[in-house]
């Protein structure tokens, strides 16, 4: 049996049907676009709630946990706890062409020597005769100046690419070998991609690697946050059936493939122009992309299938550029620590400065390195989603709207990302609010938030905005009469409990590489702040919960996207690509679970000082 299904988006209705017993979460994906769900569908962080009349199901007690009272009240469900057995009304907030995400592409950028790995030279041969019958191979390999790719490709094509222009040819290269010849003198044209693929975001750079200029920029949410927020959720959905693994590898393959066409469109080259691709990203993310199992990186000891620097040709991973052309994945160290990490190493510099670092990268594996010229030690920490949105409950990315800033002095105020009415709280808000609340005496230095009789010693403004939600005591933000919501925006305990969790996992970590580094905290010279949220954080709110060392806070510099400038490097130049196989040979692994003594440093750091 179907129903129909009224989808409201603004002042638009359209009309789906649907099969009886259909999961609301899955018609929700298949009709609306990506609906925010972290745990994939799991129940377990009511984030997929949606607006919806005609549904007679009785919300379970988990469902009244996870939504609260007034969402309930309002008329919102969640729905991957729910099945369509009746024609339904469902408001959509937004559609999924709106809602897009604040992504960071910026970096800090180095002056690099231009030497791409894809190189042409034109060359002029002399055409065959009857006093010189070399074979067509023979006569290109005369000319060369390195080896010839071992291809049936190369050989196929290899007749007309000689003759459509009288034997004036393009020899291509990549990393010195000859790859393909090419009729006619197309040197002006080479064009190459580096790609960041993050967990949350993914981010491109379009290059002429005759010039080294950048001409282009290209980001996108990355499709796949529909199975889940992080890389635990979507290993899991790649087990669950065959097609899980082909769903999640096709998301990033299309999002890929559309922004190589959005290059070639919007800078009038063909794709074909295109002939390198150079990725970083996360251990998970690299093992989607080539379509290898991840699955025993989420189980201990945590093994990937590859951590090496590698390269492919294009058309073998479904990358559509020159056929001739290469996709290169930068390495990565363990299961955890990947090659954006290693990406954001290189283009920080610090692996070549005298004095010591501490890179940080702040996200759902909170990855950490600190080292010098001499040594470098990592390891990844499990701070949780918290960061990004994830387990707060008005939590979310970094989209128009998302409270991204808090300010509890001269008076209670926030910004939003595009000055949008309010739909949540990203991370730097996060931080800064529970910053504030600490500052305010809302909180003690345990997380707790204060009693009504412990209130009364607040400022009124202050004041009013403690209140309870749904048994839980809470900081009210934004008043749902006030925001885009409909609902109030608070950080309740069980929040601010998260955020405890996120940055003691992070401090702890840096603890334990300075113990294993033998060190002193003050020895540090400088600490980079890599990705979206080290680049929007506020400084001084991260000190003030623990976060970053009081002794390091004149010392932090934001780098932006690291891990995109440290790709981009490896795609301008052959050297940076190589100094990657050396930053990961020199970098020592600490695997936290494995230490006795973080535990401990865990439980500590969770103490607000």
């Amino acid at each position: 049996m179907k129903y129909n299904i009224k989808i409201h988006v603004g002042e638009n209705v359209t009309i789906e049907e649907a099969q009886s017993g259909e999961n609301l979460l899955d018609f929700i994906r298949r009709t609306c676009g990506n609906i925010e769900t972290p745990c994939n569908g799991k129940g377990t962080c009511g984030k997929c709630r949606v607006k919806v009349s005609g549904l007679d199901t009785i919300p379970s007690e988990r469902e009244k946990k996870l939504l609260g009272t007034e969402a309930l009240a309002n008329g919102y469900r969640l729905a991957c706890y729910n099945t369509i057995n009746s024609d339904l009304d469902i408001y959509c907030a937004v559609d999924k062409e709106s809602g897009k995400a604040k992504i960071l592409t910026e970096s800090k950028q180095r002056d690099i020597a231009l030497n791409p790995v894809i190189t042409k030279k034109f060359m002029q041969l002399n055409p065959p005769a009857l006093h010189d019958q070399a074979p067509d191979m023979e006569r290109v390999a005369a000319c060369s100046d390195s080896k010839v790719v071992n291809s049936i490709q190369f050989l196929r094509e290899l007749p007309n690419a000689l003759r459509q222009e009288n034997f004036k040819t393009t020899f291509v290269y990549f990393d010195g070998e000859l790859v393909s010849v090419e009729p006619g003198d197309t040197t002006r044209k080479i064009y190459g991609v580096a790609v960041d693929i993050g967990t949350t975001t993914v981010a491109g750079y379009l290059y002429d690697l005759n010039t080294g200029k950048r001409l282009d920029v290209y980001s996108i949410l990355n499709p796949q946050g529909k199975f889940g927020a992080d890389v635990l959720s979507r290993i899991d959905h790649t087990t669950k059936s065959e097609e899980g693994q082909k769903e999640i590898n096709d998301a990033i393959i299309k999002c890929i493939n559309e922004m190589i066409g959005h290059f070639a469109e919007k800078n009038n080259i063909k794709k074909t122009d295109i002939y390198a691709v150079v990725l970083a990203g996360n251990t998970t993310m690299m093992h989607f992309f080539l379509n290898l199992s991840a699955k025993n990186i989420a189980v201990s000891p945590f093994i990937p299938v590859t951590t090496y620097l590698s390269r492919f040709l294009a058309r073998e991973v479904g990358i559509n550029i020159n056929s001739s052309g290469y996709v290169v994945t930068l390495p990565c160290i363990s299961g955890y620590v990947g090659a954006d990490t290693v990406a954001a190493v290189l283009s920080s510099g610090m692996y070549e400065s005298g004095k010591i670092s501490l890179l940080l990268d702040i996200g759902t594996n909170g990855e950490i390195v600190l080292g010098s010229s001499k040594w470098m030690y990592c390891c990844s920490t499990a701070a949780g989603p918290a960061f990004e949105g994830a387990n707060i409950r008005n939590g979310i990315g970094g989209v128009a709207g998302a409270i991204d800033r808090v300010y509890f002095k001269p008076e209670f105020r926030f910004t939003t990302i595009d000055n949008a009415k309010a739909v949540g709280i990203c991370g730097s808000g996060l931080v800064d609010v529970v910053a504030g609340m600490l500052d305010s005496e809302i909180i003690d230095e345990t997380g707790r938030i204060v009693t009504d009789d412990e209130a009364e010693s607040l400022p009124e403004g202050l004041r009013e905005r403690i209140k309870d939600i749904d048994g839980l005591r809470a900081f009210v933000l934004s008043k749902g009469n006030e925001n885009a919501s409909g609902m109030d925006i608070a950080i309740t305990q069980k929040d601010v409990r998260e955020l405890q969790n996120a940055k003691a996992a992070i401090a702890a970590g840096i603890k334990i590489l300075i113990k294993h580094a033998g060190i002193k905290v003050e020895d540090i010279d400088k600490v980079y702040l890599a990705g979206g949220f080290g680049n929007y954080i506020s400084i001084e709110s991260a000190v003030k919960i623990g976060l970053i060392p009081k002794a390091l806070k004149d010392k932090v510099e934001s780098i932006g996207n690291a891990a995109g400038a440290g790709a981009v490097e490896g795609l301008l130049s052959r050297d940076m690509l190589m100094m990657t196989e050396e930053i990961k040979n020199r970098m020592k692994y600490i695997e936290l679970s494995a230490i006795p003594e973080f535990v401990n440093e865990y439980v500590e750091c969770m103490i607000f000082e």
